[in-house]
């Protein structure tokens, strides 16, 4: 497809009789190489097929860009971002996994020598990675993972900026744009800001373009997050985590409230359980006096998300291990008994503070010893 003088057609996606026939009609523009002005969740951008060397071209002129910055390729979800990035740290792994479908871009330095970027057109790579570096992001926004599910190559893609040199989160912000052949309309976008834009390298990142993701946000999602999982989460597994919380910042030599800058995230689910109750009261003061704090804890139901973003689950029975592993068994390499030899840790709920003593004593011996297998 040639750039036409035409004025591009637009569709209404609240007006679509059928927005399957939407996708479909957008598929078949960007593989015969068409320009195509879509919403993501948080700005409308620009997208071409990455095997289409003459739509990718125009997408670089028509938008500018003459700094040698790498355009970004919209992935279908972060399973795929090894392919892009082999030999990708944990961390880059963690931000895929965590942060993906979602408002940030991760920008891997020097990787479009290596993975699928050598299977794009060799006319493409220069592009697309003017730098080397390679951009790479998985949107939230519904309709434009219909269109990525149905692609054989990922949307390279360039935010729209309006005429007054705003990011283009309205529809009517992309009509100064010439070359587009398809523009679709979805209402203003729901977050209203860029995405973040994140440089990942190796164990270390850095924000190069703030945006609706905050600096807190990130941070969390780049820690190592530790999950201990019980049945209710008023007794076993908030003890595990205010003691390990304890441990880890002695060991550490950082207060509690820091662990998190540290790198760290310590939390504690249900498998069974309603949201927002506190812990036990004999599990409050127990932990205080080994040095943790359950005070404003309120339990949680494990979710298979929690699951999908932790880097360690640790469960109090073997039960509660078998259950993570029936709702995801891919998480089996990371999913383990906090007895060390593979024993239960009986649940105190009911009993009185003795017995409780006795637990929180038996987890925190346990504790040393998975700090200690993990190298923490």
């Amino acid at each position: 497809m040639t750039e036409s003088s035409l004025q591009p057609e637009r569709i209404d996606l609240a007006q679509a009789d059928d927005r399957r026939d939407v996708v479909h009609r957008a598929v078949a523009c960007l593989a015969q190489g068409g320009l195509v002005g879509l919403s993501t969740e948080t700005v409308y951008g620009v997208a071409a097929s990455a095997l289409q060397p003459e739509a990718v071209a125009r997408l670089r002129q028509i938008k500018g860009l003459d700094e040698p910055v790498p355009l970004t390729l919209l992935l279908k979800g972060p399973v795929e971002v090894a392919d892009w990035v082999p030999g990708l740290s944990a961390l880059g792994w963690r931000l895929a996994r965590r942060a993906w479908p979602g408002p940030v871009t991760l920008i891997f330095p020097d990787a479009d020598s290596h993975g699928l970027a050598l299977r794009l057109p060799a006319s493409v790579r220069p592009l697309i990675f003017p730098n080397g570096a390679v951009a790479l992001r998985s949107p939230a926004h519904p309709f434009i993972r219909e269109i990525l599910r149905l692609l054989p190559a990922p949307l390279v893609i360039s935010r729209g900026v309006g005429p007054d040199g705003r990011v283009a989160t309205t529809v009517e912000d992309l009509e100064p744009i010439s070359g587009l052949s398809l523009i679709l309309d979805d209402g203003p976008t729901r977050l209203g800001n860029v995405s973040t834009s994140v440089i990942v390298e190796g164990d270390r990142y850095r924000v190069v373009r703030p945006g609706v993701v905050d600096a807190s946000y990130l941070t969390r999602m780049a820690g190592t997050i530790i999950m201990f999982i019980c049945t209710g989460n008023t007794c076993r597994s908030p003890m595990a985590e205010a003691l390990c919380k304890a441990l880890l910042s002695q060991r550490l030599g950082c207060s509690i409230d820091d662990l998190e800058e540290r790198g760290f995230v310590v939390l504690s689910a249900g498998i069974a359980t309603s949201n927002g109750m506190p812990a036990a009261a004999h599990a409050i003061e127990v932990v205080r006096n080994r040095g943790g704090s359950l005070q404003h804890h309120a339990s949680r139901q494990l979710t298979p998300d929690m699951i999908r973003h932790a880097d360690y689950l640790v469960t109090m029975t073997n039960d509660h291990l078998e259950a993570l592993l029936d709702q995801v068994p891919e998480c089996a390499p990371y999913a383990r008994l906090l007895h060390p030899h593979g024993d239960d840790v009986a649940d105190p709920v009911g009993a009185d503070r003795e017995t409780y003593q006795r637990t929180a004593r038996m987890i925190e011996t346990y504790l040393v010893q998975l700090l200690d297998d993990l190298g923490l």
